[in-house]
């Protein structure tokens, strides 16, 4: 089986070519960006996804669809662009699937569109997206479930893991300690009865494992959350590194509280292995 993975030169572009490459499967990375990894054992397209034509996919059975322009402070700060960007890349790459023949296509979207819904998250609630970046994942969402290609949706909670991006929270606060500075967090509203976030921390790795078996055994038209479903104060994440706190006030598109019910990730047969505290602190090693 052949397996196509946009953004493959990316934080999650990395987890999900070695764990396909692991399993067997032929694997093929697309990425504007070169192969920045050591060791090259699959093919690589060196090209905005946007350029892709039916040829590049024909063989093709599945794709998985990682390539974004991500980040939200950039996308509330460019949003004309980055919906351009994001949503005209996704019109493009369903297209191509549907002339090539792609028989299965997976779409992460993000937990952030869950917006002040009640949790724990569950997948039938209404989506309630407080900025561009979330809009543009659930605007995509809704491009799959009207494709004529076969598509499975996840909505992915707060993510970590090796190579993460430079502008992730746990990125920023490993670089905090390592520079002996303060590590910042957004303080919650005055009624709340925890000071900092609440989020759903899950491991880069456990994600592609639970994508490579969405793309086996998920539901066509199925969403699916991927998450520990277990929650971590930001507090409890900067004392996991011993770090000193520096206190800043709640930014206008963040939800206090992520927390994900993953009972029908679960019943496929997946569950995380990864904890992010004890990933912390093997990770602290190092600094």
């Amino acid at each position: 089986m052949k397996v196509m993975v946009t953004g493959a030169s990316g934080f999650l572009g990395f987890h999900f070519m070695n764990a396909l490459h692991k399993k067997g499967y032929e694997v093929i990375g697309v990425d504007k960006r070169p192969w920045p990894y050591i060791g090259t054992y699959f093919k690589v397209i060196q090209c905005d996804v946007k350029d892709l034509q039916f040829r590049d996919l024909m063989g093709v059975d599945a794709v998985i669809h990682l390539a974004w322009r991500t980040n939200i402070p950039d996308c509330k700060r460019h949003p004309e662009e980055s919906t351009e960007n994001n949503i005209g890349m996704t019109v493009h790459l369903l297209e191509v699937c549907k002339e090539a023949g792609v028989k299965k296509f997976i779409f992460p979207s993000t937990a952030s569109q869950y917006g002040h819904n009640p949790t724990p998250w569950t997948e039938d609630m209404i989506s309630d997206p407080m900025e561009p970046y979330s809009w543009q994942k659930l605007s995509c969402e809704y491009l799959c479930r009207m494709s004529e290609v076969p598509c499975s949706i996840t909505r992915n909670f707060q993510i970590y893991g090796e190579h993460q991006r430079e502008d992730t929270a746990l990125a920023a606060f490993f670089r905090m300690k390592k520079g002996d500075t303060p590590i910042t967090l957004t303080e919650t509203m005055a009624q709340s009865k925890f000071k900092s976030g609440q989020r759903d921390f899950i491991y880069a790795g456990d994600v592609a494992e639970a994508h490579i078996l969405i793309m086996e055994e998920g539901k066509d038209n199925e969403t699916y959350n991927i998450a520990s479903g277990k929650v971590h104060t930001m507090e409890d994440i900067a004392k996991a590194m011993e770090a000193e706190v520096k206190w800043i006030p709640k930014r206008d598109y963040e939800v206090e509280r992520h927390e994900a019910d993953i009972s029908k990730l679960l019943e496929l047969g997946w569950k995380p292995e990864t904890d992010v505290i004890k990933w912390i602190h093997e990770k602290m090693q190092d600094l």
